[in-house]
């Protein structure tokens, strides 16, 4: 699953400090704690945890008392709808930290890439095999620009489901050709999954762990449409 193409994110955020959220723009939508999964992340449970207005879930320690290095890697829920690409996805969401952690993301030894852990916006088309082979090639999406580097503080963020803001499993972007924009387009009319990956390095989606304190994840908004 590597992203070839990596941006810089700052520009993509609307909002990010220090302060508690305000209050989401609009009524919450797919906020659903157990609606949630958290998938591919070894040492995680299987949904976040509920909290007023919203989830959390806390960045693992690399050894957490299994086998594998632990980390999270997806965080989605199962969406039934069609939109399109004048539509957008938003979300408001706050890391909490102790002790200055650092966020963890070279967890393989073929991720050689110096790029910092984000959290980005994902969408996934239904019926996904997740081999990323012919027509799958482009079934998962990714947003691009639109990202946030993990650190403590509030991020507000939006994107438009416009083909170029948006990077398939093996790196072309929606508007790279033909079939990658037809591809996309069609990942819009048959959403199956929603949510937000963690990643740094060469991969937008390979896990990110945390070592020399504790960080945690609270989702208050989360819409698309």
């Amino acid at each position: 699953m590597k992203m070839i193409h990596i941006f810089p994110a700052g520009a993509a955020l609307l909002a990010a400090c220090s302060d508690p959220l305000p209050a989401p723009p609009s009524a919450p939508a797919l906020l659903s704690a157990q609606a949630w999964n958290i998938q591919y992340s070894p040492g995680m449970p299987a949904h976040p945890i509920a909290v007023d207005g919203g989830w959390y879930f806390d960045f693992p320690a690399p050894r957490c008392g299994g086998p594998d290095v632990c980390s999270v890697h997806y965080v989605t829920t199962p969406v039934r709808m069609s939109v399109t690409t004048t539509g957008h996805a938003e979300a408001m969401f706050r890391i909490t930290t102790s002790d200055a952690p650092v966020f963890n993301y070279q967890l393989n030894p073929d991720n050689t890439c110096d790029y910092p852990a984000h959290a980005r916006f994902y969408l996934q088309r239904k019926g996904d095999d997740l081999t990323g082979q012919g027509e799958y090639e482009f079934y998962r999406w990714f947003s691009n620009e639109v990202a946030y580097r993990l650190a403590a503080g509030s991020a507000h963020l939006a994107v438009a489901l416009t083909p170029g803001q948006w990077t398939s499993v093996f790196g072309r972007k929606g508007d790279y050709d033909f079939a990658a924009t037809a591809g996309f387009v069609q990942a819009l009319r048959q959403l199956g999954n929603v949510g937000f990956v963690f990643g740094g390095g060469c991969y937008y989606g390979h896990g990110v762990n945390i070592s020399g304190g504790t960080a945690r994840f609270t989702l208050s908004h989360y819409s698309i449409k």
